[in-house]
């Protein structure tokens, strides 16, 4: 990796409050933690499984392998303290049509305080800068109207919209497809 590369890897990485970094073995008991919330599962991804620790760690190294791409932790500071309040993931990476899937997940007591869309630009601008992809999906629930407010204020476009797709809670929900290429990313301010 030449300087250049590796200098804007650093910077696409950080922001004055939030930072990417990759996963270690310390952070798989948070990990589980926030897998185990039956609630949240489905933000996961598609199937829902509730696991024991060890299935777990079994599990998430094998969608490591095979499913996710890049998969990160999401640090925020206030004051002197940093605390990891969630992960980022891009999965179902297409390397010749460039495009990946992109995951933000924030545990609900983080959620409102803006984390999650600043994590997700900070990782989108890794993702567009590093691998070259041109554009990155979200898919999101259509009861999930926060997410699917932040995906359109930053550039996200829907492209597309599974009817009565996928079942939560008592029902099957609508899956909004949006997309965010690469050149209107390039005009989203950096936080």
């Amino acid at each position: 990796m030449n300087t250049t590369s590796s200098l804007l890897t650093l910077q696409a990485l950080k922001s004055a409050r939030v930072s990417l970094r990759p996963i270690t073995p310390d952070d798989y008991n948070i990990l589980f933690l926030w897998h185990s919330d039956a609630s949240s599962l489905h933000l996961w991804w598609p199937d829902r499984y509730i696991l024991s620790f060890d299935e777990f760690i079994d599990d998430l190294r094998k969608r490591i392998r095979t499913y996710i791409h890049h998969i990160m932790m999401v640090e925020y500071t206030q004051g002197n303290e940093k605390s990891v309040v969630g992960m980022v993931y891009n999965y179902n990476s297409n390397t010749v049509d460039r495009y990946t899937y992109l995951c933000v997940y924030l545990p609900p007591e983080y959620r409102a305080q803006q984390i999650g869309p600043e994590a997700g630009y900070l990782f989108a601008e890794y993702l567009f800068a590093y691998y070259g992809f041109r554009k990155i999906y979200a898919e999101i629930y259509a009861f999930n109207e926060p997410s699917l407010k932040v995906c359109r204020k930053n550039g996200f476009v829907e492209e597309g919209r599974l009817i009565a797709h996928r079942w939560f809670g008592d029902r099957y929900w609508d899956l909004h497809i949006l997309a965010l290429t690469v050149d209107e990313f390039k005009k989203l301010p950096r936080p």
